[in-house]
This record gives C-alpha cells, sequence and structure tokens, in this order.
C-alpha cells in the first residue's frame, strides 16, 4: 500500500500526460509545445494542469474563455491512476514496464476513440514489434512465439467478422482502428488471451448497446466505439483472467 501512496500521484499526472499524447496525435501537433485552449489558443499556466483538481477548481471550464472542458481529461486521468494501480496491486513486479507501457497505450486509444472514434496505429499496429520485443526480455508472461501469433489472429479474427458482416448487411460494422487494436492487444496477451478479450468486449458492447437503445440515448443507427470494450476486455484478461471473470 506504501507504493501506492508513492505512485497513485504520479500516475494522476502520467495520465495528464496520455491526454496530451491522445489529443495530439490526433490533431498532428508536437508534444513539445505548451498546452493551450483548444477553443481560444490561450496558453495554459502550470497551475491549470494539476490533474483533477484544476478541473475541479475551474468547474470544468477554460480560465480564459470560460468554455466547457471536456469531461475526458478527468476521466482518463482517473482510470490511468486506477488501472495502473491495479498494475501493481496484481502483477509481479518484473512484467509493471511492459504492462504499464501496453495499459498506457490503451488509455491513449480509449481517449481517441471517445472522442474522434479514431485509434492512431502509432498506439496499436505499429506498437505490436513492442510486445514481442518484452517477450524476448521476459518482461510478459508469455512466449515470443504466442505473441506474434496473438497479433496476427487478434487482427485476422476481426478483419473476419467485419467482412462477413459486410457481406451479410452492406454495411461498415468494425472500424480498421479495431483491428489494428486487437493486433497490438494480442501481442501482449498472447493467443492464449485473445478470444476471452474478444468476448468480454463483445459482451460489454452489446449489453452498453441495449442500455443505450432502451433508454432513448441511442437508436441502432448510432455509431459506437468499440475500442473501449476491446480495453476493457484486455485489462480484464491481464489482471483478473477470465476464469476469476466468470466467477466474479
Amino acid at each position: 500500500m506504501i507504493e501506492l501512496v508513492l505512485t497513485v500521484p504520479l500516475f494522476l499526472c502520467w495520465g495528464s500526460f496520455l491526454n496530451a499524447l491522445a489529443y495530439r496525435l490526433i490533431a498532428h501537433q508536437s508534444l513539445l509545445t505548451r498546452s493551450a485552449c483548444p477553443t481560444c489558443q490561450k496558453t495554459i499556466a502550470w497551475y491549470d494542469l494539476i490533474p483533477v483538481i484544476s478541473f475541479v477548481a475551474l468547474k470544468g471550464r477554460c480560465r480564459s474563455c470560460h468554455k466547457r472542458i471536456s469531461w475526458l481529461y478527468p476521466f482518463i486521468e482517473i482510470l490511468t491512476a486506477f488501472v495502473l494501480s491495479l498494475v501493481i496491486l496484481r502483477t509481479p513486479p518484473p512484467y509493471w514496464p511492459a504492462y504499464i507501457f501496453f495499459f498506457s497505450a490503451l488509455i491513449v486509444s480509449v481517449r481517441t476513440d471517445l472522442e474522434h472514434m479514431i485509434i492512431s496505429r502509432l498506439v496499436s499496429l505499429y506498437a505490436v514489434p513492442a510486445g514481442v520485443l518484452f517477450t524476448y526480455t521476459h518482461a510478459l508472461p508469455i512466449t515470443s512465439t504466442s505473441s506474434i501469433i496473438g497479433a496476427a489472429v487478434g487482427y485476422g479474427s476481426l478483419w473476419l467478422i467485419k467482412e462477413l458482416f459486410f457481406a451479410l448487411t452492406h454495411k461498415e460494422g468494425l472500424g480498421q482502428g479495431d483491428l489494428d487494436l486487437l493486433a497490438f492487444i494480442g501481442a501482449f496477451v498472447g493467443i492464449i488471451g485473445v478470444f476471452p478479450t474478444l468476448l468480454i468486449a463483445s459482451t460489454s458492447g452489446a449489453l452498453f448497446g441495449i442500455i443505450c437503445i432502451i433508454t432513448g440515448k441511442a437508436s441502432r443507427k448510432t455509431r459506437i466505439p468499440f475500442g473501449p470494450f476491446l480495453a476493457l476486455g484486455a485489462i480484464i484478461v491481464v489482471l483478473y483472467g477470465l476464469p476469476n471473470f466468470l466467477l466474479l
């Protein structure tokens, strides 16, 4: 528990960085520039960049133009601190670097998918080799073969589902980013973890869609980002394993 007292503030700050990374990946901006309000373009002072606290103090509005700040900022900061704290609590120390990298990339994908329904290949498909490299240093509890096959099966399974859906409905059911993301997930969870991840993602995504339709928040034609559910499935598989999840 002492580790969490020291690391939670760091994880909140890391979540703030992931917010900036996600925003700038989509906006094609450099990470070296100062943060600015996307509405008025005024540079944000350091005291307005304190994770969660600044959002609450400003009542969710820009200090300069008073436009609303997206709820995704505190959400991602809290999510990062929560998920990475679970990594510290539930995984052996030798796996921490790999899983922090893995979950950080997933959180960036969640952020961009929720806001723009876009998943950058820089934190998905192009990051697949990182998973394979981690296995060579024994920083993941899977073999390099399992990592490579997991990435291929992850991509291929969603590609097949996407093509079958299009053949039956003549509509796009999945985006390219979803395929890239499951390939990335497969590189870190291996062939054994791909299908449980997809099962959890499909089930939770379907339940969420049904609830949205019943409550009038969405219709059958409303597009719902699938990336967050894939990330949820991967996080559950890594931290709890499928058997434990089914016994909850």
